[in-house]
């Protein structure tokens, strides 16, 4: 019989495994249990029963053994139409999210089948590379990526801030020792592993050199998460607001098994393009984000139908442009599908529409945010909150502004322009404008990749002539 990957209440039990989360300063006894940590949670394994429900066929693949089904984007690509599959499969769950969750548990495939398909890349590794990948895929585990060194001395090399940087302390029979601190882990708390690496600035020994899989319960390894404040008028941060986490590995044992990688030249190849799994990264970021511009479109059409504006030139000037951003995604990553090359034993997505949507995609979110709070203005600080949040002798001499408008009824009036508010105004908005800003790193490293590939591929020189 064929085996399926976890279910929800699989999850969150998973969630019980000694891990020490401390949120705004108190430590968490049950992370599926905590009011700001189990709406996400909810909202995960939501997304792993959704793979054992009654059309969950669309969402699985034979895993590469044959002896399960598992999430097609856990799995190598070797053609455009596997690439087509895992899109489709990747917009499911995005939708049933709205595209809100940045690391939902498809989400760090992008990394583990890029290193699968380039296991021998890893010499003594490759064995532990392919074994993660068989032990994830089955169980389409649910990561958050370890990969960012703090804000603290940048102008140093990782190596020369060994108080602060992830390094290997020692090793012994068991596996590698490590200390230090990664940042902006989002998800951590709610993970179950971590991918634990560097990315930035470059490593230059081999005692930072390490890339590693790490379960998030492993003694040593503490998560600092800051609150996103969900009321009854937020209702996408009460489902699905992830927490950006400092994560302190106080010499933490990694055991060999779960060690990826542990010399400065592997670490180098693994961030320097060759892998491939930024382009991977950008193929699911670009579904993810065509998911959340549907959804805000679609909030924002309706929120101006119930103003009497929807007619107005200048709102359907504004609407229509951002459409034309979710356009301009969907077809990026489209492109990367057409324009996909082998890379190892597998063929990712293609480099220059990715390296495309990674440029345009932060500025233009933050001008599609800047747009919608210049066309719907005051509708927003109108009263969006649930009418139970208005008592009842209150209510009486504002009667009047709570009717329906547009076609809607109170309720409906209040639910739209509250989501929408949360989307665009309240701090959970403001922290996905610099989520998605903040996704790949500074702009400029971006734009050099562009510039290099122009240049490494000819086409700069054709242009020139």
């Amino acid at each position: 019989m064929e085996t399926r990957p976890q279910t929800g209440s699989d999850y969150l039990a998973s969630l019980d495994d000694g891990r020490v989360v401390v949120h705004d300063g108190v430590q968490v006894d049950r992370v599926a249990e905590h009011p700001e940590l189990s709406g996400v949670a909810r909202t995960i394994a939501g997304l792993y029963d959704a793979l054992h429900d009654g059309g969950a066929a669309s969402l699985l693949v034979p895993t590469a053994d044959g002896t399960g089904l598992t999430h097609p984007f856990w799995t190598v690509p070797q053609s455009r139409d596997d690439l087509r599959r895992q899109r489709e499969a990747i917009r499911a769950w995005q939708r049933m999210t709205h595209g809100w969750v940045g690391r939902t548990p498809e989400f760090m495939g992008a990394l583990i089948t890029s290193m699968a398909a380039h296991a021998p890349a890893f010499g003594r590794f490759e064995p532990n590379v392919r074994a993660a990948l068989a032990r994830d895929q089955r169980d389409v585990t649910h990561y958050a990526q370890a990969l960012v060194n703090p804000p603290v001395d940048r102008d140093l090399p990782p190596d020369e801030i060994d108080d602060i940087v992830l390094h290997v302390v020692r090793e012994t029979d068991e596996g590698i020792v490590v200390r230090g601190a990664k940042a902006v882990v989002t998800g951590a708390a709610t993970a179950q592993r971590l991918l634990v690496s560097h990315f930035g600035g470059e490593v230059q020994t081999d005692a930072f050199a390490v890339a590693a899989s790490v379960a998030v319960g492993t003694p040593g390894i503490r998560i600092y998460t800051r609150g996103t404040p969900a009321r009854d008028d937020q209702p996408l941060a009460a489902r699905f607001a992830e927490h950006d986490a400092l994560v302190v590995f106080d010499d933490v044992l990694v055991p060999w098994d779960d060690v990826l990688v542990r010399d400065a030249e592997t670490m180098l190849a693994f961030n320097g393009g060759e892998i491939g799994w930024n382009r991977r990264l950008a193929f699911q970021a670009a579904t993810r984000l065509e998911a959340k511009l549907e959804h805000i479109a679609g909030l924002a059409a309706r929120a101006t139908e119930i103003m009497g504006t929807s007619e107005r030139r200048g709102v359907q000037a504004a609407l229509g442009e951002v459409i034309a951003f979710r356009h301009t995604v969907a077809g990026l990553r489209d492109a990367m599908i057409e324009q996909a090359e082998p890379s190892g034993d597998s063929l990712r997505p293609g480099s220059r529409a990715a390296l495309a949507f990674s440029a345009m995609a932060p500025d233009a979110y933050s001008r599609m945010r800047i747009t919608l709070q210049t066309v719907l203005s005051s509708a927003f600080a109108h009263l969006p909150v649930p009418l139970e949040a208005l008592g009842t002798e209150p209510v009486a001499p504002i009667e009047p502004l709570l009717r329906g408008s547009g076609g809607a009824d109170a309720r409906e009036r209040l639910e739209v322009m509250g989501e929408l508010w949360d989307a665009i105004g309240t701090g959970f908005g403001a922290r996905h404008e610099l989520y998605e800003r903040s996704y790949w790193g500074q702009p400029e490293r971006t734009h050099v990749g562009i510039l290099g590939l122009a240049r490494a591929d000819g086409s700069l020189d054709r242009w020139r002539d």
